[in-house]
Order: C-alpha cells, then sequence, then structure tokens
C-alpha cells in the first residue's frame, strides 16, 4: 500500500469489480481464440469475431486484472491508468449515447463518478498523490 495508509473501501470494491471483469474477459477471450465460442454462439446474426476478438478481449482482461492489483496495493501509476480507462469511458460511453440512444447513459454515468471519486483527496493520498 502507499504510505502505509488504509484502503478506502471503495478502491476496495473496484479493484475487486476490476479483477471480476478482467478474469470474465480472459475467459471469454480464450474461449473465442480456442474456437469453444463463437459470436454465433452468443448472438443470432452476428459475425464470427474469431482470435482477433478474443486477443482483444484477452489483453484488455489481463489490463483490467493488473489495474485490479494496482488499486489493491495503492500503485501510483494504476491511479494514472484507472484515470486515463474512466476518462476513455466517460468518452465512448458519449459516443455511445449518440450512436445507440439511451444505452449508454449507464456506462457514462459509471465512468463518470469512478473517475470523480479517484480525484478524492483520500483517494489521491492512498495512492501517494
Amino acid at each position: 500500500m502507499a504510505s502505509g495508509k488504509s484502503r478506502p473501501i471503495l478502491i476496495t470494491l473496484l479493484a475487486l469489480l476490476y479483477f471480476l471483469v478482467g478474469v470474465l474477459c480472459i475467459i471469454g477471450g480464450a474461449a473465442l481464440i480456442t474456437g469453444a465460442v463463437t459470436a454465433e454462439d452468443l448472438e443470432d446474426g452476428a459475425s464470427d469475431l474469431g482470435t482477433i476478438g478474443g486477443a482483444v478481449a484477452l489483453i484488455y482482461g489481463l489490463i483490467m486484472v493488473v489495474i485490479a492489483g494496482g488499486f489493491w496495493n495503492g500503485w501510483k501509476i494504476m491511479w494514472i491508468l484507472g484515470v486515463i480507462f474512466s476518462a476513455l469511458g466517460a468518452i465512448f460511453g458519449i459516443v455511445s449515447i449518440f450512436q445507440t440512444g439511451f444505452g449508454g447513459i449507464l456506462p457514462t454515468i459509471m465512468a463518470c463518478i469512478v473517475l470523480w471519486y479517484l480525484f478524492r483527496p483520500k483517494v489521491k493520498s492512498f495512492f501517494g498523490m
């Protein structure tokens, strides 16, 4: 942990959520790469994502697991990556709102809340910022 300070409870929750999403992406990416699951199995009429989609999901999952570990341990660099990923999530969520309608509102709000929370003084202090 950074500076021996106690971990804020929501950082613990974020670390667990990042870990869960990361593991699910790793499992899904591995299933797509090996051909155990195709996009047609998931949704009718979807094109086969194949190994490229699986590789992207696998890499994304690995990044999420690393960020989860950094959040858990209070690594400064992971605060920076958390801010970058949350900002990108907010931007992609806003774009999604314009493309698909109201379906992108909840992910956008969640990304903005995480971004706001990462800038709280106690959280920044935990990460040594």
